[in-house]
């Protein structure tokens, strides 16, 4: 009888020894202060001589108005396969164009339609008589002429001009931050992150590098990507940019 008391005193003295005496004791995890930063804007630019030019040609004839407004008409597939016709002959590789019977036509509106012949030339010496030619040779038919066109020129190694504009923008950055930095009395570190910024400037893409230059245009509409109205795009010259938000540490 003793020793059975005894064992259940020794079963409820285990019991009652709190839990936590028996495992390891809790991590303490080391806390230190965060480190201080500042986080600017850089832009940086690049640019170079076009190699090629994406040129989407707007066919069709400009609308009649009755009683009622503005009648649609449509262009007829032969007149567009004409155009790709003339095209070929003067040297258009034809793997290259791209032809859309009904597209719309922002010349006259969005809700006028036209039809859509768009075509990659390198040639660049001769676009300017390549367009002429074809203006005359559709004016010459009697029939559906050039209502619109727009040219995207394209630099083949796109990529180059962004690492150039990236290295621009990061110095750009950086010359900020030592600016607003000297405000403090203090100068900035090292680079802790780096985020392109690349905010919508058109409705469906965002334009940021060799972004706003891929694909302006998109074959059955007119799609601004960005930049036309800030980076250069022309015969002579293409122009990629690039926005970085970077934050640096701050130093004493």
């Amino acid at each position: 009888m003793r020793s059975t008391l005894l064992g259940l005193f020794c079963i409820a003295t285990l019991l009652m020894v709190p839990a936590t005496s028996y495992g390891a004791p809790p991590t303490q995890e080391a806390t230190s202060e965060p480190t201080s930063s500042i986080t600017v804007l850089g832009y940086g630019t690049a640019s170079a001589a076009p190699d090629s030019v994406r040129v989407n040609l707007y066919v069709g004839d400009e609308p009649t108005y009755g009683p009622g407004g503005p009648e649609m008409s449509f262009v007829e597939p032969a007149d567009l396969e004409h155009v790709r016709d003339f095209l070929v002959e003067e040297g258009v590789e034809e793997d290259t164009i791209k032809i859309n019977l009904l597209s719309r036509n922002y010349v006259y509106g969005p809700s006028s339609f036209a039809g859509e012949v768009a075509f990659t030339f390198s040639e660049l010496d001769r676009l300017r008589t390549l367009l002429q030619a074809l203006r005359d040779e559709m004016k010459d038919r009697r029939g559906p002429g050039i209502l619109g066109a727009n040219l995207n020129f394209r630099v083949e190694d796109c990529a180059s001009l962004e690492v150039e504009a990236m290295r621009d923008a990061l110095n750009s950055a950086r010359q900020r931050a030592m600016r607003m930095t000297g405000l403090l009395e203090m100068s900035p570190g090292r680079v802790i992150s780096v985020t392109e910024d690349v905010s919508p400037i058109g409705s469906v893409q965002p334009a940021g590098g060799c972004i706003s230059h891929e694909e302006r245009t998109s074959l059955g509409g007119y799609v601004m990507v960005g930049g036309a109205s800030s980076l250069s795009n022309s015969l002579s010259e293409v122009e990629v940019a690039i926005m970085l938000k970077v934050t640096f540490s701050l130093e004493p």
